[in-house]
């Protein structure tokens, strides 16, 4: 095949492979799209009855607090939008979709709203799952605590 001479029919002589390639990306933007729907449809059908409650309670009962654990639950299914009901042991990334802007940005508004110290630094493990971000705010010192710790 020679070199072409003109834009024109070089476009001409492309067009089949890009029209291919074009349908091909389509076909699994289509294929991933459905894929998601249908994974999003299944965890919400197999937490059926999973609550707030439901997820305060399983953490309470290894000594968590409720009003954290709540906030957390809140927070991941009202802010982040989390479509599904939350359980503990769900990944951060891989089951609800955040990147580490996001974990940052939870840990940062939840610290807030707790009235706790918000300390990223002094994380010694990576935040993998909900019971992971729960348990360091839990373990955040509270801001009047830390007040009372400066004035003594």
């Amino acid at each position: 095949m020679g070199t072409p001479a003109d834009l024109s029919i070089w476009l001409k002589e492309q067009t089949w492979p890009i029209v291919f390639s074009l349908v091909c990306f389509g076909l699994v933007y289509v294929l991933l799209k459905v894929s998601a729907r249908r994974r999003l449809h299944r965890l919400a059908r197999q937490r059926d009855g999973v609550t707030e409650n439901t997820f305060a309670t399983h953490l309470e009962r290894y000594g968590f607090d409720a009003l954290i654990t709540r906030s957390t639950y809140r927070y991941l299914r009202e802010v982040q939008l989390v479509q599904f009901p939350i359980m503990p042991g769900d990944k951060l990334d891989e089951d609800l979709g955040l990147d580490s802007v996001d974990v940052d940005q939870t840990v940062r508004e939840l610290s807030h709203a707790l009235h706790r110290e918000y300390t990223p630094g002094l994380r010694y493990a990576p935040l993998v799952t909900v019971e992971d971000l729960v348990r360091l705010l839990q373990a955040s010192p509270r801001l009047s605590q830390r007040r009372e710790n400066v004035a003594a």
